[in-house]
């Protein structure tokens, strides 16, 4: 439910009254209060009429030009419905109005703005750098990189270009401000490495689509029903300020894989975000002004044309990334496991390198005894009974020595 205190000049209260008795809100949903200092009417937004009602008042009374005359909506903690049988027949959402307020606010280029996105990407990059997850997490929490994506999902839903163009500057504000950091960090910290912060984000995923796809759904249901504490939980999912500082220290270290992949990665979370929004906006009954109708039908159809198109182009690439990590490099996993359980070493402590190849596995090892051929024909025949295919099975055994050096050693 959302409340509206709509003022007015006096004796407008009664020619808003008489709009609303048009549209069929009861009585029992608004009150006026009049006064020779102007007219007050609170309505409570309830059962289903949010949108043509605002449309209605605001189609009448100019509320941008007549400072006698404002409109302020907000959502109580606690709400007791007098009918709460009515109540539950209609799919409560907020007012368009709310959603659109926040899309302006969040994807406005101010200082406000750019000083976030400075802030999370220098937060972000070091992060990265010393591969710092909590670090990481952080600079999600108060980068500025969703609302702007809410802006072009709302303009796209709504037939508002404006809003569209204003989301889309301010999101590659975002990206052109974390990329520069990305850059700089990565040359003035000196030997900066690809950890393991960064290599996740070189080889994205088909999961890291789905994850995207769910994040921009949740984000967009949490804003349609008012819950935005949610919202913190799902731009933490969306990841977005990690993978652009990332592009940015693929370039430092001119590393083409690591400036590839995280590009990629930041396509794929951008347009599935995008994708899940816009849905979730449509059929959550988002709808336009009467006179942006057919401009929002249009956009909307082309949009997801080029959405969906984008992500199936991107999901072949995504393919086969995920082909490599869980298909092709499951075998390694197993030959080390297999390696762990025969020689008992559990921290693969003398275990240098398995490589694999189309047909043939290699492992390196050190070994302080002689490793008779027997016993690495049984280990070979381990190796190819947990795999369940025919390798051609090379060890290269590296052999160690023990010294003892001190008073009492012969």
């Amino acid at each position: 439910m959302q409340i509206v205190h709509a003022t007015f000049e006096s004796g407008e209260g009664a020619e808003a009254v008489n709009l609303l008795k048009r549209l069929g809100v009861d009585i029992e949903n608004y009150k006026l209060i009049e006064s020779e200092t102007g007219d007050l009417l609170i309505i409570n937004l309830l059962y289903g009429n949010e949108d043509k009602l605002l449309d209605g008042l605001k189609e009448r009374f100019n509320f941008s030009e007549n400072t006698e005359r404002s409109l302020v909506i907000f959502t109580p903690d606690t709400v007791i419905p007098r009918d709460k049988d009515k109540a539950k027949e209609y799919n409560y959402r907020a007012a368009r109005e709310t959603i659109v307020t926040y899309a302006k606010d969040n994807s406005k280029v101010d200082s406000q703005f750019l000083i976030l996105a400075v802030v999370a990407a220098i937060i972000a990059s070091l992060g990265l750098i010393i591969d710092n997850t909590a670090v990481i997490v952080g600079s999600m929490v108060i980068a500025p990189v969703f609302g702007p994506i809410i802006a072009i999902a709302v303009g796209i839903v709504l037939g508002d270009l404006k809003l569209l163009v204003q989301g889309l500057i301010a999101e590659l504000v975002v990206v052109l401000v974390a990329i520069v950091i990305g850059v700089l960090a990565g040359l003035s910290i000196p030997n900066v490495t690809i950890n393991r912060a960064l290599q996740v984000r070189m080889l994205p995923t088909l999961a890291d689509l789905l994850i995207a796809f769910a994040a921009g759904g949740a984000g967009a249901y949490s804003l349609v029903t008012n819950v935005k504490q949610q919202l913190v939980g799902v731009v933490i999912a969306a990841a977005l300020i990690p993978v652009m500082a990332t592009i940015g220290i693929g370039i430092a270290l001119w590393s083409w894989p690591l400036f590839s992949g995280a590009t990629l990665l930041l396509l794929v979370n951008f347009f599935a975000l995008l994708l899940a929004i816009v849905i979730t906006f449509y059929f959550k009954g988002l709808k336009p002004q009467l006179w942006y109708d057919l401009t929002a039908k249009k956009l909307i159809k082309k949009s997801l044309i080029v959405l969906i198109i984008s992500l199936i182009l991107l999901a072949v690439p995504l393919w086969v990334i995920t082909y490599q990590q869980m298909v092709k490099e499951q075998p390694e996993d197993v030959v080390r496991q297999t390696y762990r359980e025969y020689f008992k070493d559990q921290f693969e402590s003398r275990l240098i390198r398995v490589e694999i190849q189309e047909e043939r596995i290699e492992l390196v090892f050190y070994s302080p005894q002689r490793k008779e051929k027997e016993e690495l024909d049984s280990l070979a025949g381990q190796i190819q009974q947990q795999l369940e295919r025919d390798y051609t099975i090379e060890f290269e055994i590296i052999p160690t020595q023990r010294f003892k050096v001190g008073a009492n050693s012969s």
